[in-house]
Order: C-alpha cells, then structure tokens, then sequence
C-alpha cells in the first residue's frame, strides 16, 4: 500500500505538466493579439466642376493595409460638410499582410458656391480573427473637396424696340446679371464694326461703364449706353440695330473669354418730314374742320344771293 503513494504522486505530476504544456485557446490567446492599419489616398484634393451641364462630381482611390499576421475587418466612415454627399465601402476585410483598396465618390449641388470643404475618412478595426477587437484601433486621413468657379453672364435689355426723333438724347439699359458662383468683373462693350457703323449714320454713342465687380446674386448691375440720334435723317423712316456685350474676366483668364453674352436692340428713327409721331392725324383733322367750314360759308353766301319774295295787296 506504501509502494503505492509515490506512484500516484508521479502520475499527479505527470498530469500537472500535460496541463501547462497545452496550447491556449484561441480567444484566450487575441488579448495579447495587437490590430494595426494604414490608411492611405491617392488625391487629398478633389475638384468639383458644378456648371450646369457638367457631372458634379469627383473621387479618389483609397487603400488600407494589414501589416499583422491576423485577418482584420475594418469599418470605412466618411465626414463630408453639408451639401457634400459621399459615398464608399462601409466594411472591409482585409488578410494577413494583405492590402484593400476602395473608392470615394463626391457629389456636389448643381452651381454650389466656389469654395473649399473638408472631408475626413476614417477607418477603424473592429474585428481581428472573426472576434470583435476591444482596442481603438483608428486610423484617419482629411481632404479638401474644392468647388471650382464658374462664369455666366445673362443680359436683358429694357428697351428691345424704340421709337425715336432725329436728334433726340435716349439712355438705353441693359441688365447684366452675374450667374456664376463667385464675384466676377463683367466688361461691358459695343462690337467696334457695330459702333463704327452707327457713328458714321451720325449717331452719337457713350458708355458711362466699361466694368464692373459683381457678386453672384440674382440682382442685376444697370449697365447704361448713352445715344444721340443723327441730326440729318433724311426724308424716310431708318432702322437701325445696337448691340452691347458683357464678357466675364475670369472666363478670358481661364477659359479664352469663353463666356460672353451679346444682346442686340432695334432703334427706329422717323424722317426729318415729321417732327412728331402725332402730325399726320393732326393736320387731318385740321383739313377736315376746314373742309366743314368752307362749306358752310359757301353755304351762307348762296342763300344771301336768293331774291326775296313779296307779297302784292
């Protein structure tokens, strides 16, 4: 019985030792497990052409890489400013020294304002071998969605058709409104060929501004264009066309003056027989008034001339 006891202290021994040497179970093992990631970009710039007519939108290519030994996924979130929609991979999973690569997609309003607005991705780990990670593990990565400007120019004319005298003083207006996204300079002009012609039909022609800085809003800059019309017209009635042109300088800065706008107007001179639109219906009437009476005073005379009648007793 004696003999026994030290053989069942060896095998409680033996038994201990089998114990220790066992290997961990795998969630035992993650909490010495440490998550790591890199976040990358490619663009940290993202230009935007909001025109009407163009897309509105933009991207760039992003990657996160796993340098560990344990398969990761990792969540994708994406801050943009208000207005900016954004959109891209909600979750990746990412291998074991493996790299995953997704995009960004960037939408911006329809003639949004030029300027800059921040964006921020980030990316966290949030399970490391199927078992949800405990550690902020973060990585994050800013960028600029840059709206870039446009230029739009619209003019309407106040007085599109315009019935003058010769030799009569006439300020015509034009509204020239700024329908870009940003403060633009307007220029303002008459076609030389087109002021060449109107001076040389004795048209005298100014104009009081030849710019000016506008923001871009929904009210008009009153561009004016001073006119005398010629001294000498002539016995016949005359047409003639003006043209004013408003021409944006950051289009002639970065798109070739691409953006001008021309409006033209009719200027519709009487001749020199009329003094005044009204005359042709005055002295008619005034021929018919004297028709009326000198018929009357024929009238008259013819019944003084009859002989009167006399009665015999």
């Amino acid at each position: 019985m004696m003999k026994r006891i030290p053989m069942l202290v060896l095998a409680v021994y033996v038994g201990s030792l089998m114990v220790a040497l066992a290997p961990v179970p795998s969630a035992q093992a993650q909490g010495s497990v440490t998550p790591m990631i890199t976040l990358t970009c490619n663009d940290q710039i993202i230009k935007i052409d909001v025109a009407p007519g163009k897309t509105r939108d933009g991207s760039t290519m992003c990657s996160v890489q796993n340098p560990t030994a344990y398969d990761e996924t990792v969540s994708i979130q994406i801050t943009a400013s208000p207005g900016i929609a954004v959109a891209s991979s909600g979750t990746l999973s990412i291998g074991a020294g493996q790299t995953a690569d997704f995009p960004i997609g960037v939408l911006a309003p329809v003639k949004a304002e030029m300027k800059d607005h921040p964006i921020t991705v980030r990316a966290t780990v949030t399970h490391v071998n199927g078992i949800t990670n405990t550690q902020s593990t973060v990585q994050e990565m800013n960028m600029i969605v840059s709206i870039k400007q446009f230029a739009m120019v619209q003019i309407v004319a106040e007085n599109s058709f315009t019935q003058l005298r010769p030799k009569v003083d006439f300020v015509f207006i034009f509204n020239v409104y700024n329908h870009g996204n940003q403060q633009d300079k307007m220029r303002f002009s008459i076609p030389e060929k087109n002021l060449l012609d109107l001076r040389d039909m004795g048209f005298q022609i100014t104009l009081p501004a030849v710019s000016m800085e506008m923001y871009a809003t929904e009210t008009p800059f009153k561009a004016k264009i001073n006119v005398r019309t010629p001294k000498n017209q002539g016995w016949t009635d005359e047409y003639y066309q003006l043209e004013f042109q408003a021409q944006s300088d950051f289009s002639c800065r970065e798109e070739d003056c691409m953006t001008t706008e021309t409006q033209m107007i009719t200027i519709y001179v009487r001749g020199v027989y009329l003094p005044g639109f009204e005359i042709i219906p005055t002295l008619s009437m005034v021929a018919l008034a004297a028709a009326v009476l000198g018929r009357r005073f024929i009238n008259d005379e013819e019944e003084d001339d009859e002989p009167v009648n006399t009665l015999e007793c």
